[in-house]
């Protein structure tokens, strides 16, 4: 599963954690903006508000969501996962959607993460962004990507790698990054339900940070 081959602009949102009105103004500001497909990078549900679990899941069927999973999915999965049988009624659907989310989502050169790019529990938990450029650089150095989108940190943060050297910077807002030829990139785009987005161009190879009011 991967964003289609002929999608240029790809929006980018995550940890929504529930928040169904923060999606809707992100979905609807990230198409208006050309998005023709857009990712969610895990924790579309919050472990701590299960009874909205089912419109969470409805809306990234609805809307066309790809989605990969996150720390939270991963708990609530696992508590539907251990319901009695006899009481878990329309649960078990819900459980199967969370179960069948990928890790990863990996389209040529690009990979779609909740943190770190892997298929272990370690990847969900542990963030990419500690303050320093430490773990940045182990991921550049273990992985073949160009550039890496991910959340779990709910501020959004770059990392750019350029010649062997990796620096750490804010994203800023309303100034389009864009991505050299020779660079690597990894992006923490920030949590939509703190009014955060983005969009990335592949024509014009540039992420943009788009700042949404919830």
């Amino acid at each position: 599963m991967h964003p289609p081959d002929d999608a240029r602009r790809i929006g980018l949102v995550s940890d929504s954690h529930s928040n169904l009105a923060a999606m809707r103004v992100a979905v609807r500001t990230l198409r208006s903006r050309g998005a023709q497909t857009i990712v969610h990078l895990g924790d579309i549900c919050d472990s701590l508000q299960g009874e909205v679990l089912e419109e969470s899941i409805r809306f990234v069927r609805q809307h066309g969501l790809l989605a990969v999973k996150g720390n939270n999915d991963f708990l609530l999965e696992n508590l539907l996962r251990h319901m009695l049988p006899e009481t878990r009624g329309a649960a078990d659907e819900q459980m199967e959607f969370l179960r069948d989310l990928p890790m990863t989502i990996v389209w040529n050169d690009l990979c779609f993460a909740h943190s770190l790019p892997f298929d272990s529990l370690r990847a969900f938990y542990e963030p990419i962004d500690v303050g320093s450029t430490h773990r940045a650089s182990e991921i550049f150095s273990s992985t073949p990507y160009r550039a890496l989108f991910c959340g779990h940190s709910h501020s959004p943060v770059c990392f750019r790698w350029d010649r062997g050297e990796v620096t750490r910077f804010t994203i800023p807002d309303g100034a389009p990054i864009p991505i050299g030829p020779e660079e690597r990139y990894i992006f923490v785009i920030g949590s939509v339900a703190e009014g955060e987005c983005a969009l990335f161009d592949r024509d014009a190879q540039k992420l943009e940070r788009l700042r949404i009011e919830v």
